[in-house]
């Protein structure tokens, strides 16, 4: 599976006129090795929108902080839809989405779920 999400990272990172993203990844056995490429794939400047939902797999903290990472490269976006539940993600990944989310001057609609995560409420 971290080969699969390696793969598909990799592809993305080379469309460079990607203007809309989605995808979803539901009971996979995808590690945090494996959600970290991907999500870095997610990073491209044209991106205007963008869906991504993590249910049931093994990411955590890395992917986390990798998405928040990539979402600081798309200046562009506008919508961005971000489903992360049954996943090991936790503060770090919150902080560092919230700190890429403050590069995104031109969000209009925004989602965020992170059902049965590791968050808390520091």
């Amino acid at each position: 599976a971290d080969s699969t999400a390696a793969a598909l990272g990799t592809a993305l990172k080379s469309c460079g006129k990607l203007e809309k993203a989605q995808l979803g990844l539901y009971k996979t056995k995808i590690s945090d090795a494996g959600g970290q490429v991907l999500s870095a794939g997610l990073g491209r400047p044209e991106l205007v929108d963008l869906d991504f939902r993590l249910h049931d797999t093994e990411v955590g903290e890395k992917t986390g902080v990798a998405l928040g990472q990539s979402v600081s490269n798309c200046p562009k976006l506008v919508n961005l839809y971000l489903a992360m539940s049954d996943t090991q993600m936790g503060d770090n990944s919150g902080v560092a989405l919230g700190h890429g989310l403050k590069l995104c001057p031109n969000i209009a609609k925004l989602y965020l779920n992170f059902y049965s995560t590791k968050l808390t409420d520091r």
